[in-house]
């Protein structure tokens, strides 16, 4: 890696720690990553686009740093990189404040273009039709899949349905990210390669559904982000619908079948259903205390 560095980037450095993938290292003072890129190739270009504009308007991320061609990815050992430069090393762990925090210094982004995920209505529905699809197709293999599936994409579609029933209109976006993980860095948090437009309340949602599924006790932290973020109608709202998608059985479904991992992985998912469904109903409740909140008839029921 020391000689790809210096022959597609003109950087020479012997300080190169590699986790997981990821070749970090500092040149003249800044920090460097260079990141395998997992997603389709021909966003690369719009990513960066968008990194820049963040940038102009004092919106801090990691600068994207093309190579010697010029090209934004570089190709090492047959597999794609992008290399990022950060000011900091940003190694801690994130929490929710950080989570928090990036959500409210990017409030009101205007962008129109292929990184907004504010659809959530038409993305899940897609979703959903396109697991149906490998269901139908490889279900037999596997028979936890096939048995546990159904409850699932019935919770994800209590909350399509409640955005089908209020019909709002929302135009306050932030940047966001595809996916918050417990194990993330504040370094994540600011890389490029991960930001997208949503709502306001679509990370804090996914750092509670991650910190949720690895056992920890998350209804204080959630009780005190409603009760001391602003949050308007519509974002009560949001919160409630976003935390009735299931993205820890969805992500791991998906990593089941397209890397023919053990569908085991899902038995500890399955096994927190009842919890989950007390959680649920807690938010339900506690925002009904704020707006005016569909009635869901099975979670009343629980």
């Amino acid at each position: 890696m020391k000689n790809a560095l210096q022959y597609y980037y003109h950087i020479t450095t012997d300080d190169i720690h590699q986790i997981d993938g990821i070749y970090k290292f500092t040149f003249q003072n800044q920090y460097y990553a260079l990141y395998p890129f997992e997603g389709d190739l021909n966003y690369i270009d719009k990513i960066y686009q968008f990194s820049l504009m963040l940038l102009r308007q004092g919106v801090y991320c990691h600068q994207i740093m093309p190579n010697s061609n010029q090209q934004l990815i570089t190709y090492i050992y047959q597999i794609p990189y992008v290399l990022l430069r950060s000011n900091y090393p940003m190694e801690e762990k994130i929490t929710a404040e950080h989570v928090i925090e990036f959500s409210n210094i990017t409030n009101n982004i205007t962008y129109q273009g292929d990184l907004r995920h504010d659809n959530w209505e038409k993305l899940w529905s897609n979703k959903i039709d396109y697991f149906e699809y490998q269901v139908n197709q490889f279900g037999k293999e596997y028979p936890i899949i096939r048995e546990s599936f159904g409850y699932f994409v019935g919770m994800a579609e209590t909350g399509i349905s409640l955005l089908n029933q209020m019909n709002l209109e929302y135009k306050n976006l932030v940047v966001a990210h595809r996916r918050i993980k417990r194990n993330q860095t504040v370094f994540d948090l600011y890389n490029p390669l991960f930001l997208i437009i949503d709502f306001k309340i679509r990370d804090i949602c996914e750092y509670f559904k991650e910190s949720f599924i690895h056992n920890e006790d998350i209804w204080e932290d959630i009780q005190y982000y409603l009760t001391h973020n602003a949050l308007t109608s519509y974002e009560y709202l949001m919160f409630l619908i976003r935390m009735f998608y299931p993205t820890f059985y969805f992500d791991t479904f998906e990593n089941i079948i397209e890397h023919n991992s053990n569908e085991k992985l899902l038995l500890p998912i399955i096994g927190l259903v009842d919890k989950y469904e007390q959680l649920l109903k807690k938010i339900y409740v506690y925002i009904s205390q704020f707006v005016v909140v569909p009635e869901i008839d099975w979670i009343k029921k629980i």
